[in-house]
């Protein structure tokens, strides 16, 4: 598990390992926002598509507030 913080140290996102490989990114609040799947190297949303090659997770902390 790894806990994504702001410049102050405010908790944005909480990425966690899953079955297969794959990583999931969470809101602190605990809701899902995108999967990163190592089988196909890339990530993906909650959807199922495709949103980038390689794991984008770290980047899209903070997108869901807007």
């Amino acid at each position: 598990m790894e806990i994504l913080k702001d410049g102050s140290g405010k908790p944005q996102g909480i990425i966690r390992q899953i079955a297969g490989r794959q990583e999931r990114l969470y809101t602190p609040a605990g809701e899902a926002i995108a999967t990163y799947k190592s089988r196909t190297r890339a990530t993906y949303d909650n959807n199922g598509l495709r949103i980038g090659s390689g794991n984008r997770l770290a980047g899209m902390v903070g997108e869901e507030e807007e």
